[in-house]
């Protein structure tokens, strides 16, 4: 159980070095179209936040609790925010599905990243 623990952390720590820096790199999207790259990004990230979440789950079942119960939403939250964010590049699976799609969404994927750090920090914060 040890194993899950760490790789529960390292996977963590992965969230709480890129979100800060991929939404410094998401900054700009409010005045101008982000660079694929920052998609590629925010789309590995989400995969890190649904394996993190995945394995807290199965750390949660095996009889490990964090300090907090509302730790496992926030990590919900936030990998399935980051999912439809990295989905919402023009041509992305969400943008293609959206009835009306948003004109700029560097802008709405500029503000989730804010918003997602946000959620990343409470998550830490209520998991220790």
């Amino acid at each position: 159980m040890a194993w899950g623990v760490f790789l529960h952390g390292l996977l963590g720590l992965l969230l709480l070095v890129g979100l800060p820096l991929l939404a410094l790199a998401a900054l700009p999207g409010f005045v101008r179209p982000l660079p694929p790259g920052v998609y590629r990004g925010v789309r590995a990230l989400a995969w890190v936040a649904i394996l993190q979440v995945l394995l807290g789950f199965l750390l949660f079942f095996l009889g490990l609790r964090p300090k907090e119960g509302i730790h496992l939403l926030y990590g919900l939250l936030l990998a399935a925010g980051l999912h439809y964010l990295g989905g919402l590049e023009p041509g992305g699976w969400f943008h293609r599905g959206l009835k009306d799609p948003p004109r700029r969404p560097e802008v709405y994927v500029a503000l989730g990243l804010l918003f997602a750090l946000g959620l990343g920090l409470r998550a830490y914060f209520t998991g220790r």
